[in-house]
C-alpha cells in the first residue's frame, strides 16, 4: 500500500479526497468521502456534526481559521439545492486541510479519515499503542497474538521509510514498541480473508509480508493467505517448532523452500538446511494433491496433519521416522498397500472421509493405537480384521461404513480382537458385557472349529506337556530366560483391566489357551480369570513341593480367612537398595544379554504395593511397581515361586512408557501415587497404593528424576502430599467446631475389618477420620473432564471421632469375621499381602463406636499409633518445654555467676511432678496374654501415654531425663560422655553447614572467643547444637543452617552483637560469648529480700551454679570450656513478623513482645535473601506433618503455592502471610519516598534541583572514627549510606523500631532516618583501597565551602614575594567500610561514573595500599 503525503511534488489534494455521494433521512444527511492513497482507495461516511467537532479540534491544535468551515444552517438545511453546495463546500474544506497539513496529518483529521485501517502509518501507529498498553500481557499470555497480513504488510513497508520511528510525537505510537515485542513473541496467527478489507479495494491475499525481524517464532499460524507472500520463511524456520498453513498452500514445497528451485546437487546432496526444530505441522485445507519429496527437509516432525486436501496417495513420508501421528481425513485415498514400508512407528491414523474398501495395507503397522476410518467404503467384516489384531490398538472407528449395517456388527469386529478385547474401545465404546460374554463364545466355537480342521488336515496333535504349558499361562516375558518379548522392546504399553471375561468351560479354554500358545508374552499379561485360580494355585503349589530351593515367605491363613488365599508380609520382600535383587530384576526384565551398543534401560526403583484400576476401583491386587529410565513396569504378585529367594511369581501386568504420563497425583502424606497415560482413558490410570510413606516419597522423587521433558514440556505433577481439596474441606469442618487445625500427621489406605471395604485413614490435628475410597481418584483424570462436572468434590466420611475422646480396648492382630454386607476388595486369585489388625473403642456420647481396621505393614500401624499418642500428648501440652521460673522470694539475677565456686558445678532438676511407671505396674495394667509380642509392646507403650494423659510429666531430654543432669563430682572427675548420633544429618547437609560456620565475612573482627565456634566442622556443629544449645524437652528438631551475622536486640537497641544465628526445625537461635542479661521481672514488695542457701529446693553441700546463657530454663551439660550460648531463642510458635528492610540490607525478626524481637543487620542482599529462603523452608516444616522427612524442595512449591491466595499491598510495600501465619513485609515506594524527602530537605535543594537528590545506591556499612595503621579499624560506627547524583550522604537509621512492631504504644524517641553529614562527589579528589582489608575504602575530600569569594582587590599576577593567592583547600579523609564486594564493587562503579559527569568526562583516581 502507498503512504499518504510523502511525495510532496506529485501530490494532489484534489485526486486524494473526493465527497462522491450523500444518503439522506428525515433527520440528517450523511456525506460519503473517498479518500485515495496510491492504487489504494476507500470511503468512509460523516455528518455535518462530525465535520464541526473536527474543525473545532483543528482550530485549537493546527490554528486553522475558524471561518473555513461551511457555517450551519437550522432552517431548510435538507433541500437538494443546499446539499449539494455543503457537499461541495465540504469537499473543498477537506481538500484545503490535506494541501496545508499533507507534511503532518494531525491525529484528529487522520482518524476522521480512517486512516488507522487503511493507511499504513496509521495501522503501524495502532499496533503500536495497543502493544504499548498490552504487550507484556500478551507475551505471558499463551494464546497466538493475532494479526492480520495487511498489519504486517503495513509494518514491512513502513520500516523501509527513512522516518524516525516516533514521528507523531506520541510515545505510545513509537513502532519501537513492535519491534521490541516482536522480536520476543513466541507464537503468531496471521488471520487472513478473501474479502476485500472494509469498505476499500485492499485484497488481502494480494499483501507479502516479511517475518525476519520475528526472531523468537516458535508457532505460526496462517489463513487465507499464500506462502509465497510470506518473506523471511528462512530466518523463522531455525525457531520453529510448529507450524500451521491452511488456504494457502498447493505444494509442500513451497513452505519449506520458500521459492527456492535448486535444492539438491546431482548427487542427491541437499543443499538447504533442514527445519531443525520442527515437530508438528498443520497443512490441511489446502489443495494440496501429492506429498513431494521437500518434507526430508522437515525430519523431526511428529504430528502431521494434511485433511480436506486432495491426495489419492502416500509418498515420501518414509523421510519422517519421528512421526507418530498422520491425519490423512478428507481427502481422495481409495488403497494403501505396504503402508508400514512408507511410515515409520506411527501411533494414531486418522483415514476417515476417503474412499476405503479394505484395511489390507495396514496389517503390520505394530506401534498403532489409535485408527479413525469412519465414511469409507468398508462392507466387509473380513476387512477389518486385519487391523483387529494389531498388538497395540485401542481405539478403533468404523462409523459411516456400509458394515455398520451387518447384523450383530459389534460382536463380530470384537471377536476379530481376540484376547485383546477387553483393552479395543469400539466406535468410542468399550465392550459391554453382554458383548463380552457373547465375543467368547464366538472365539471358543472358532477355535474349535481350527483345531478340528487340523486334525483332519493331518496336522500333529499337540503334546501334553504343550497343552499344560500353554494352559498355564506363564506370564514371565519372553521364556524362562525372563527376556522381554519384541513388543515390549519397542516401548509398546499393554492394557488391561483386573478381571476378565468368564470362558464357557474348562475345555475350551484349554483349547483357546492351546491356540494362542504362540503369541507373545505381553498378550499373556492380562489378570486372570477368578475361576481359573484354584487350578493355577495347586499348579504352583505342587511345583514348589518338588524343589528343594528356598520357597517365598508367604503363607495360608486359616480359620476366617477365605480358601486358596496366600498371603506374604510386605516388610520382608526385597527394596531398591537390595543390590542382587535389582540386578536379578533387570535380567528378568531386559535380559541378561545385550547387543554390542545397545542403550541400556536401567532400573530405578521399585515399590511393593496394592494397585488400583479406575475401571475397577472396588478391587485392589498386589503388585510390584518397576520404575526404569524409560518406563513404569506394574508386576502382579502370584503364588509361586520367581526364581528371587523370598519373592513371589511375578507377571507383567501393565507397561507405561513415561513419556506417555499424562499427570501423576501425589496423595495425602504421600500414602499413594495416582499415574495417568495419555490417550488411554480408565483403563490406563492406577493408584499406586503404599505401605510405606517413605517409599511413596522415594519413588515418586525418582519418577520426577527420571522423566526426561524433553519436547514435551515438564511433568504434569500434583503434590497434595500436605494441600490438597480433601485436607481443606477437613480444615474448614474443623474450623467450624473451633478448632485449630492446618496440618494432616497421617494418610494411609487401610481395610475395615469385617466388612473388607477399603478406605483412606486420615488423622488431623484434632479428629481421626475414614475416609471412603473416592478420594482417591480426586481430582478426576483428565480424560473425565468433558464428560462430568468435576468443580464440586464430594467426600465421603465414613468415621470420625475426636483424638481427645476416650478410648479403650486397644488391641493388635484383631480378627473378625466376615459381615453380610462385606465388599469384596481384593482379588482373591492372586497373592495377597498379609494384613495387621487395629481395633480401638471411642467412648463418644452416644456411646461405644469400635474402629478395626487392618494394615499392610507393621510399621504403618505403629506409625499411625505413634502420631496419635503424640497428638494427644499436644493437647495435654506434654510436649511444650517446661521453663524454669525464678523461686518466689529471690531477688538475685538469674544471670549471675558465684565465680568462687566455679570449680564445682551442680546441675539441679527442674521442680515438678515425674511420673515413672515401673515395670510390675506396667504388666498387671497392660498384660492380656501370656507371651509379650513385639506389638503387644507397642500396645502397651499406647496405653502407658493414654493413662497419664490427665496427670502431666516432665518432659525428657534427649538421651537421659532432667534427674539424670545432676552431677555431684568436681570436672575433672567428669568422664567426657560421647557425641549423640545424628542420624539426619546427610553429606550435604553436613558441608552446607561447614561452609556456612567457617565462612565469616563480616566487616567486623571475629572475637577471639567464637573462633572456636568458627572452625567447627559441620558434624561437630550438630553435636554442639544438641548437646549445648537445643531446647530440652522438644524432640524431632534439626539443625539446618547457620549464619554470621551482626544482631541488634529490641531491649538494647545501641548495641550490635557479632552472632552465629541458627536456624533448626523449632526456633531460631542467636548464639554469642557475650552476656545479654533476660528481662528482670516485677516482684512484690515482700518478695524482695535476699534468698538464704537453705532456700534452695536441691539440698546438698555444694553450691549451684546458673548458666548464663540458658533460655529454656533448663541447665544444659557443656562438653566445651568455652561459655557460647544462645543470648536468645525464639520459637517458631512466637515469630509473629518478618521485615525485610531496604534493599536487603537488614532482617527483622518480631515476636509476641518487645524481649523477642532481634533484627540481624547483613550488609548483605544475597545473605538476606538466603535467610529468608532458609526460614520460609523452616517455617513450612514446622507447620507440616511430623511423619515425613520433609526437604527444601518438597515445600518450596506448596509455599509459593500459599503465598498466591496470601500476597496483598500495604502502606509500608508488599506483605505474603505464610502458611504457619507469620507475615513477611517487605519495604515499599513509601519508605523510598521518605528518605528522598529527608535527604533533600537537609540539603534545602530548590524544586528545580531536586534531581541531584536522586537515589542511586543504598547500604549499610560503616564509617571508621579512629584509626591505628593502614588496613585496620579499631573502632567504627554504623551508618546508612545513600549515593546521590551529586552527594554521598551518612544517614543514622533506627533498624530496631521502624517498622512500628504491633505491641509498641506510641512513636519511638529516635527518628528512622537523621542524616549527619553529606559530601560533595565534586569534592572528590581520590579513592583509597587496602589490599589487607577488602571491606576498608578512605574517600580523600577537599574540604572547601559550597560557595568561593574571590578577593578582586589583590594582584594575583604581582612578582612580589609577599603577594599571596587562593589557598589550596585541606583535605579531609573518610574511612568506610562495605561488607559485600558486591556493593563494594557497584558503589566504586557509580562514583567513578558520577564523578566523570561532575568532572567533565576526568578519570577518577583510584590507589591500591
Amino acid at each position: 500500500m502507498a503512504h499518504f503525503g510523502k511525495d510532496v511534488d506529485n501530490f494532489s489534494a484534489t485526486r486524494t479526497i473526493r465527497i462522491v455521494g450523500v444518503e439522506t433521512n428525515d433527520k440528517f444527511t450523511t456525506y460519503i468521502i473517498e479518500i485515495a492513497v496510491g492504487h489504494y482507495v476507500w470511503r468512509v461516511k460523516h455528518r455535518y456534526n462530525d465535520f464541526h467537532d473536527l474543525h473545532n479540534q483543528l482550530v485549537y491544535s493546527c490554528k486553522v481559521d475558524k471561518c473555513l468551515l461551511p457555517p450551519k444552517k437550522m432552517f431548510g438545511n435538507q433541500s437538494d439545492t443546499f446539499i449539494k453546495k455543503r457537499q461541495s463546500d465540504l469537499e473543498a474544506y477537506l481538500q484545503t486541510m490535506l494541501y496545508y497539513l499533507a507534511h503532518k496529518v494531525p491525529p484528529v483529521l487522520a482518524s476522521f479519515l480512517q486512516f488507522d485501517k487503511y493507511e499504513i502509518h496509521g495501522i503501524t501507529q495502532c499496533m503500536a499503542e495497543e502493544l504499548y498498553n498490552r504487550g507484556d500481557i500478551l507475551l505471558q499470555s499463551r494464546d497466538p497474538y493475532v494479526v492480520t497480513p495487511l498489519q504486517l504488510y503495513s509494518l514491512t513497508e513502513r520500516l523501509k521509510l527513512p522516518e524516525p520511528t516516533c514521528e507523531s510525537g506520541d510515545v505510545k505510537k513509537d513502532i519501537g514498541h513492535i519491534l521490541d515485542f516482536i522480536t520476543r513473541v513466541k507464537c503468531l496467527k496471521v488471520a487472513g480473508s478473501r474479502e476485500r478489507v472494509g469498505t476499500s479495494n485492499i485484497d488481502m491475499t494480494q499483501l507479502k509480508f516479511d517475518l525476519s525481524l520475528f526472531k523468537s517464532l516458535q508457532c505460526l499460524e496462517s489463513e487465507c493467505c499464500h506462502v509465497s507472500n510470506i518473506l523471511g520463511i528462512e530466518t523463522v524456520k531455525e525457531t520453529l517448532e510448529k507450524v500451521s498453513i491452511q488456504q494457502g498452500l498447493t505444494n509442500i514445497r513451497d513452505l519449506v523452500l520458500n521459492g527456492l528451485t535448486q535444492w539438491k546437487s546431482e548427487d542427491g546432496t541437499v543443499l538447504v538446511t533442514q527445519w531443525e526444530n520442527l515437530v508438528e505441522a498443520d497443512f490441511s485445507r489446502n489443495s494440496i494433491r501429492e506429498i513431494d519429496d521437500s518434507v526430508q527437509l522437515i525430519p523431526r516432525v511428529e504430528v502431521l496433519d494434511l485433511s480436506h486436501n486432495r491426495l489419492t496417495g502416500v509418498q515420501h513420508l518414509n523421510w519422517l521416522s519421528q512421526l507418530t501421528q498422520l491425519d490423512l481425513s478428507n481427502n481422495q485415498i481409495k488403497d494403501l498397500e505396504n503402508l508400514h514400508t512408507k511410515i515409520g512407528n506411527l501411533k494414531i491414523l486418522n483415514l476417515a472421509g476417503n474412499k476405503m474398501d479394505s484395511l489390507k495395507g495396514l496389517s503390520k503397522l505394530f506401534s498403532l493405537e489409535t485408527l479413525d476410518v469412519r465414511n469409507n467404503n468398508l462392507a466387509q467384516v473380513e476387512e477389518v480384521q486385519y487391523v483387529c489384531c494389531l498388538p497395540c490398538i485401542e481405539n478403533l472407528y468404523l462409523e459411516g461404513n456400509p458394515v455398520n449395517q451387518v447384523l450383530d456388527y459389534r460382536t463380530k469386529i470384537l471377536e476379530q480382537c481376540g484376547d485383546r478385547v477387553l483393552e479395543v474401545s469400539l466406535d468410542d465404546l468399550k465392550p459391554s458385557q453382554k458383548e463380552l460374554d457373547t465375543v467368547a463364545v464366538l472365539q471358543a466355537i472358532r477355535k474349535s472349529k481350527e483345531n478340528k480342521v487340523k486334525i483332519q488336515s493331518g496336522t500333529r496333535k499337540l503334546s501334553a506337556s504343550e497343552l499344560q504349558s500353554s494352559g498355564s499361562r506363564h506370564s514371565s516375558l519372553s521364556g524362562s530366560e525372563g527376556k522381554m518379548s519384541s513388543r515390549q522392546e519397542l516401548g509398546w504399553s499393554t492394557h488391561g483391566s483386573f478381571s476378565a471375561t468368564p470362558s464357557v468351560s474348562g475345555e475350551s479354554s484349554l483349547k483357546a489357551n492351546s491356540s494362542n500358545s504362540s503369541r507373545t508374552a505381553s498378550n499373556a499379561s492380562q489378570m486372570e480369570d477368578p475361576t481359573q485360580d484354584s487350578s493355577r494355585t495347586s499348579f504352583s503349589g505342587s511345583e514348589g513341593e518338588h524343589k528343594g530351593e528356598q520357597r517365598p515367605r508367604y503363607r495360608t491363613l486359616s480359620q476366617d480367612d477365605p480358601p486358596h488365599t496366600h498371603t506374604i508380609a510386605i516388610s520382608s520382600l526385597p527394596t531398591y537398595q537390595d543390590l542382587q535383587f535389582m540386578s536379578w530384576l533387570q535380567e528378568r526384565l531386559f535380559g541378561k544379554d545385550t547387543e554390542p551398543g545397545a542403550i541400556v534401560e536401567q532400573v530405578v526403583n521399585v515399590l511393593w504395593c496394592g494397585v488400583i484400576q479406575f475401571t475397577r476401583q472396588e478391587l485392589m491386587v498386589p503388585c510390584c511397581a518397576v520404575l526404569s529410565k524409560r518406563r513404569i513396569f506394574i508386576l502382579r504378585l502370584k503364588p509361586g515361586e520367581s526364581g528371587y529367594p523370598g519373592v513371589p511369581e511375578l507377571e507383567t501386568f501393565y507397561i507405561l512408557p513415561l513419556c506417555n504420563v499424562q499427570e501423576v497425583v501425589i496423595g495425602p502424606c504421600y500414602s499413594y501415587i495416582r499415574l495417568e497415560e495419555s490417550f488411554v482413558g480408565a483403563s490406563g490410570t492406577f493408584t499406586l497404593v503404599v505401605s510405606d510413606p517413605d517409599d511413596g516419597k522415594s519413588f515418586s522423587h525418582s519418577i520426577v528424576t527420571a522423566y526426561s521433558p524433553g519436547d514435551l514440556g515438564p511433568l504434569n505433577l500434583a503434590n497434595f502430599s500436605q494441600n490438597s481439596d480433601l485436607a481443606s474441606h477437613i480444615f474448614s469442618l474443623e474450623d467450624l467446631e473451633g478448632l485449630c487445625t492446618g496440618r494432616i500427621a497421617y494418610s494411609m489406605l487401610v481395610t475395615i475389618a469385617g466388612v473388607e471395604q477399603s478406605s483412606v485413614l486420615i488423622l488431623s490435628e484434632n479428629k481421626v477420620y475414614l475416609v471412603h475410597i473416592d478420594c482417591l481418584f480426586w481430582p478426576r483424570p483428565s480424560f473425565l473432564s468433558v464428560l462430568e462436572d468435576i468443580k464440586n468434590p464430594n467426600f465421603t466420611f465414613l468415621q470420625n471421632h475426636s483424638i481427645t475422646t476416650k478410648m479403650s480396648d486397644i488391641k493388635m492382630n484383631v480378627k473378625l469375621k466376615l459381615s453380610s454386607r462385606s465388599k469384596k476388595t481384593v482379588d482373591t486369585s492372586s497373592l495377597q499381602f498379609e494384613k495387621y489388625g487395629l481395633s480401638i473403642i471411642f467412648h463418644e456420647l452416644v456411646g461405644p463406636v469400635g474402629m478395626h481396621l487392618y494394615f499392610f505393614s507393621t510399621k504403618a500401624r505403629d506409625g499411625f499409633l505413634d502420631r496419635l499418642t503424640n497428638l494427644r500428648s499436644e493437647h495435654a501440652h506434654r510436649l511444650s518445654p517446661t521453663i524454669r521460673e525464678e523461686p518466689e522470694g529471690g531477688n538475685e539475677s538469674s544471670d549471675s555467676l558465684d565465680n568462687s565456686t566455679a570449680s564445682q558445678t551442680v546441675l539441679t532438676p527442674v521442680s515438678g511432678p515425674q511420673i515413672k511407671v515401673e515395670p510390675e505396674e506396667d504388666k498387671a495394667v497392660m498384660a492380656e496374654e501370656d507371651t509379650v509380642t513385639a506389638a503387644d509392646a507397642i500396645e502397651k507403650e499406647f496405653l502407658e501415654k493414654a493413662m497419664t494423659e490427665g496427670n502431666g510429666s516432665a518432659p525428657k531430654s534427649r538421651s537421659v531425663t532432667i534427674s539424670e543432669l545432676r552431677l555431684n563430682v568436681a570436672p575433672a572427675d567428669v568422664k567426657e560422655t560421647e557425641p549423640p548420633e545424628i542420624d539426619y544429618l546427610t553429606d550435604e547437609l553436613c558441608s552446607q553447614l561447614t561452609k556456612s560456620i567457617q565462612s565469616y565475612q563480616l566487616a567486623k573482627k571475629i572475637p577471639s572467643k567464637l573462633k572456636v565456634l568458627k572452625n567447627m566442622t559441620g558434624k561437630e556443629l550438630a553435636q554442639y547444637f544438641h548437646s549445648d544449645i537445643a531446647m530440652i524437652g522438644v524432640d524431632y528438631e534439626q539443625l539446618h543452617f547457620v549464619l554470621w551475622s551482626v544482631v541488634i536486640p529490641y531491649d538494647r537497641p545501641h548495641s550490635e552483637i557479632i552472632s552465629c544465628v541458627m536456624l533448626s526445625t523449632k526456633a531460631v537461635y542467636f548464639v554469642s560469648n557475650q552476656l545479654v542479661k533476660s528481662p528482670m521481672k516485677e516482684r512484690q514488695s515482700w518478695m524482695t529480700h535476699t534468698r538464704h542457701k537453705s532456700d534452695s529446693i536441691v539440698m546438698g553441700q555444694q553450691p549451684v551454679q546458673t548458666d548464663r546463657h540458658h533460655t529454656s530454663g533448663i541447665i544444659h551439660s557443656s562438653q566445651h570450656g568455652t561459655i557460647i550460648r544462645p543470648y536468645h531463642i525464639l520459637q517458631y510458635s512466637d515469630l509473629h513478623q518478618v521485615n525485610v528492610g531496604l534493599f536487603d540490607q537488614c532482617i527483622r525478626l518480631t515476636g509476641r513482645d518487645r524481649h523477642t524481637v532481634n533484627t540481624l543487620v547483613t550488609r548483605d542482599s544475597a545473605v538476606t535473601e538466603r535467610f529468608v529462603n532458609q526460614l520460609t523452608t523452616m517455617l513450612s516444616i514446622f507447620t507440616s506433618s511430623p511423619m515425613l522427612e520433609s526437604s527444601a524442595s518438597d515445600l518450596e512449591q506448596d509455599f509459593y503455592r500459599a503465598f498466591e491466595r496470601r500476597t496483598k499491598t500495604v502502606v509500608d510495600g508488599m506483605e505474603y502471610v505464610h502458611p504457619s501465619k507469620v507475615q513477611f513485609i517487605y519495604p515499599g515506594e513509601d519508605v523510598m519516598s521518605d528518605l528522598l524527602f529527608i535527604i533533600t530537605e537537609h540539603l534545602h535543594l530548590p524544586t528545580s534541583a531536586k534531581r541531584k537528590a536522586d537515589i542511586l545506591m543504598y547500604f549499610i556499612g560503616y564509617v571508621a572514627t579512629e584509626e591505628h595503621h593502614v588496613g585496620s579499624v579499631d573502632h567504627v560506627k554504623s551508618r546508612s549510606m545513600v549515593l546521590t547524583n551529586q552527594y554521598l550522604c551518612f544517614i543514622v537509621e533506627d533498624l530496631i523500631n521502624y517498622p512500628i512492631p504491633d505491641f509498641a504504644r506510641g512513636l519511638p524517641n529516635s527518628p528512622r532516618y537523621k542524616v549527619t553529614e553529606t559530601k560533595k562527589i565534586s569534592h572528590l579528589k581520590r579513592v583509597l583501597m587496602f589490599k589487607d582489608n577488602e571491606h576498608k575504602l578512605s574517600l580523600i575530600f577537599s574540604d572547601e565551602p559550597d560557595e568561593i569569594n574571590v578577593d578582586t582587590s589583590s594582584d594575583h599576577f604581582s612578582v612580589e614575594n609577599d603577594s599571596s593567592g587562593r589557598q589550596s583547600p585541606p583535605e579531609v579523609e573518610s574511612t568506610i567500610l562495605i561488607q559485600s564486594p558486591r556493593d563494594m564493587n557497584k558503589f566504586m562503579l557509580l562514583l567513578k561514573n558520577q564523578w566523570r559527569e561532575v568532572q567533565d568526562g576526568e578519570e577518577l583516581e583510584v590507589h591500591v595500599l
